[in-house]
């Protein structure tokens, strides 16, 4: 099978924008004064992180039928995915129950907290990705049997009206601080929000986009981002409350960004063949991306803690999200050469 080297790129890319995301929690701590302005853009502008995983996810696995059967994808999938979400969430337990919690290990009480924390998804709140990855594996079987070349017109629809349902209205009763349960729980069925990245990954790969429309998107794009950070900006000052559904990645202006930030690097890199050496390097360090997801936090909290960086310092937004992802990565590709560890990243 051919591999899409800008899959890697993207993969590698996304992975850091991960780990800005996450070293620029100032924004949601602190509304008004410069650093937080500047906190505001950075938190926008890498936004597309997680739904670059969900398109790369959507290319690879709609037309796994092609290569594999469906016992082998869930067995393959599952494993890869499940041994991780486990075995990180429980090592978070630990680490969180150590640092702040308390609670004693002596009491079956303490247990029940670590099921109830992987039913709730209140160990680790950044492993919400895990739990829509999971999701789709699952419903996987059947999107495949939709997820046809010939079946165009029907992905586009699901496509556009998502957007519509999700990216439009729901979005309006978000920025609005409104229930929206009432319609959008009624449209629920074939609508979930995370559906659309996987279907544009998909259709992306087999239908990409023209010139003039790859032009067009990115203008979008790039308007997207703008109108998110102004109203996010703008909305938190009159609120008196940090506003970031402004900017939420099932929104229109979110979605917009994120495709239009794959679909510059598929257009770019789509014929890209590297060298031998640059081509495994590309391939380890993107296969290190779930290892870093898991792993990023335990730096930056450490970080945090000890107070090595004085918060919304040009040292905090920048330099710590290097460090960090390298730290990472180096620390993955170590895991993974250990017999007993490397399934778990």
């Amino acid at each position: 099978m051919k591999r899409y080297y800008y899959m890697d790129v993207l993969n590698i890319f996304a992975t850091f924008a991960v780990v800005m995301l996450h070293s620029t929690g100032y924004a949601f701590w602190n509304v008004g004064d410069a650093p937080w302005r500047e906190a505001v853009v950075l938190q926008v502008l890498f936004i597309f992180a997680v739904p670059v995983f969900f398109m790369i996810s959507g290319a690879n696995l709609l037309d796994y039928r092609l290569k594999e059967e469906t016992s082998s994808f869930f067995r393959k999938r599952l494993h890869r995915i499940a041994i991780p979400f486990l075995f990180w969430t429980i090592v978070w337990f630990i680490y969180q129950n150590v640092q702040e919690w308390h609670h004693p290990w002596s009491s079956w009480h303490t247990y029940a907290r670590l099921f109830n924390g992987l039913m709730h998804n209140s160990v680790q709140p950044i492993f919400w990705f895990f739990y829509i990855i999971i999701g789709f594996y699952l419903s996987a079987p059947l999107l495949t049997k939709i997820f046809t070349v010939e079946n165009k017109a029907l992905v586009q629809y699901l496509i556009v009206l998502n957007l519509i349902i999700n990216g439009v209205i729901s979005y309006y009763y978000q920025v609005k601080q409104q229930d929206d349960f009432a319609l959008i729980g009624g449209f629920s069925i074939g609508l979930s929000g995370s559906i659309v990245f996987f279907a544009i990954g998909w259709y992306l790969k087999h239908f990409p986009l023209a010139k003039r429309q790859t032009h067009l998107l990115t203008i979008a794009g790039l308007l997207s981002v703008v109108i998110m950070i102004v109203a996010t900006i703008v909305l938190s000052d009159r609120r008196g409350q940090y506003q970031h559904q402004v900017y939420t990645i099932w929104g229109i202006f979110g979605i917009t960004w994120s495709v239009a930030v794959y679909n510059l690097f598929q257009r770019w890199l789509i014929n890209f063949q590297p060298k031998p050496r640059l081509a495994r390097l590309l391939k380890n360090v993107a296969g290190a991306s779930l290892g870093v997801y898991v792993i990023h936090d335990f730096f930056i909290d450490t970080i945090s803690r000890q107070g090595f960086l004085k918060n919304g310092s040009p040292e905090q937004f920048y330099g710590m999200p290097v460090l960090v992802w390298l730290l990472s990565v180096l620390l993955v590709l170590l895991i993974k050469k250990i017999p007993l560890l490397k399934e778990t990243v």
